[in-house]
């Protein structure tokens, strides 16, 4: 292909031939880009306008006027708009961070919880030990019902259900009084 007539008509801003000279350049990146680079046709596109873009406005500036090297500088850089091109997809975007970096500390959290649990420890310890043989197995088997708890008790329903409260309460004034904010 003569690519004199591309340097030309973009030097005389002649409209009808630049676009007849873009659509077989395009056709001919493009090609180079999928076969040489393995690129998506997609990619391959974006990348040719890039390129032509590029060599009207250094023709237009006089910057590459010899039309025996316009070939050489479309190849050129198509081939380097397309490395910018993959480089970009490659990038970490830090404006859309994970969202495990926006987790507050919880350090202190873990601090008072664990705080908490010992309090909570020395509470059952000071229990009267029926009432911590109970809440114990309760806390052993939080998923069971009552009756069950009862039965393993040989209790009524009503009573191991009123002796969970009961103990639960105690717990709760325990804790109280010892964990002060």
């Amino acid at each position: 292909m003569d690519y004199s007539k591309f340097v030309s008509a973009v030097l005389e801003e002649n409209e009808p031939v630049i676009n007849k000279q873009v659509k077989v350049i395009t056709a001919v990146l493009i090609k180079f880009l999928t076969v040489r680079l393995d690129a998506s046709i997609e990619d391959a596109q974006d990348c040719a306008q890039s390129t032509l873009l590029i060599a009207i406005e250094k023709i237009r500036n006089d910057e590459l006027d010899n039309p025996d090297v316009v070939i050489s500088y479309l190849f050129t850089t198509s081939k380097h708009e397309y490395f910018k091109l993959i480089s970009k997809e490659r990038e970490v975007n830090y404006d859309d961070l994970p969202a495990h970096h926006f987790d507050k500390p919880d350090q202190l959290n873990r601090l008072v919880n664990s705080e908490k649990m010992n309090i909570l420890e020395r509470c059952i310890e000071a229990l009267k030990a029926d009432y911590k043989k109970y809440i114990e197995y309760w806390f052993q088997h939080p998923d069971y019902e009552t009756s069950v708890v009862a039965e393993y008790f040989d209790i009524s329903v009503n009573n191991a259900w009123t002796k969970k409260h009961r103990v639960i309460n105690v717990l709760k004034e325990c804790f109280e009084k010892q964990f002060q904010i």
